[in-house]
């Protein structure tokens, strides 16, 4: 059964304390809960227990912060994370990496995708969608951005496959610069093509692609 192997005062907040178990953070509480559930070095807690120690007060704040966070802008589940843990480690005065290990986490995140405002398909889709939308780039580009966001590869390839056309969307990248390109000799607009298209993500016959729709025009 978890045990409580430490109980350390906060450096910035004396009335509240951060409780190990099994020598890993699990939750801060303060003096007045410490003392009404008996919390010590040494007790055995189950996770039924510690869920109804912490419940009130930690689950509910950041349950509410992560939807206030959700509200601007869809976001993947490492995102909220990665949220979380820094909400954790700011309140609670850890470390990050003892933040990570908090089980609140996982009860959030959880939570989270039962009421389904944590999907990664949908980000996946949504993300690919603005971005093809707004200010296209390759697929390079955005299976990068993707990744950094701790999306599944498999996922990102599932889902450009299905929205990410990538010889309409290099067309759509150069459609402005074309303008500022139209004096440029044929290799000199060859170039900017290939510098500009390949900085953007977009794989090498997809910008041959676009230079020969180019040669072809002129």
């Amino acid at each position: 059964m978890p045990q409580i192997t430490s109980i350390e005062p906060q450096k910035k907040n004396k009335d509240r304390f951060n409780i190990f178990i099994d020598g890993k953070f699990a939750f801060g509480n303060n003096m007045e809960n410490l003392i009404k559930n008996q919390l010590k070095v040494g007790v055995n807690l189950n996770i039924k227990s510690i869920q109804k120690i912490i419940q009130k007060e930690e689950i509910s704040k950041l349950t509410d912060s992560s939807l206030n966070f959700l509200s601007f802008r869809p976001r993947s589940q490492q995102e909220i994370k990665v949220y979380l843990t820094k909400k954790i480690s700011k309140n609670e005065n850890l470390p990050y990496h003892q933040a990570k290990e908090s089980p609140l986490i996982e009860q959030i995140i959880t939570k989270l995708k039962k009421y389904k405002y944590i999907n990664d398909l949908e980000f996946t889709t949504w993300w690919i969608k603005s971005r093809n939308r707004s200010n296209p780039k390759g697929r390079f580009q955005i299976k990068a951005e993707l990744i950094k966001k701790g999306i599944n590869r498999d996922l990102i390839e599932q889902v450009l496959a299905k929205y990410s056309n990538q010889t309409v969307l290099a067309k759509k990248a150069i459609e402005k610069k074309l303008t500022v390109w139209k004096n440029l000799s044929g290799n000199e607009l060859k170039k900017k093509v290939y510098a500009y298209l390949s900085t953007r993500g977009f794989d090498f016959d997809t910008i041959s692609h676009i230079v020969a729709y180019l040669e072809k025009k002129r």
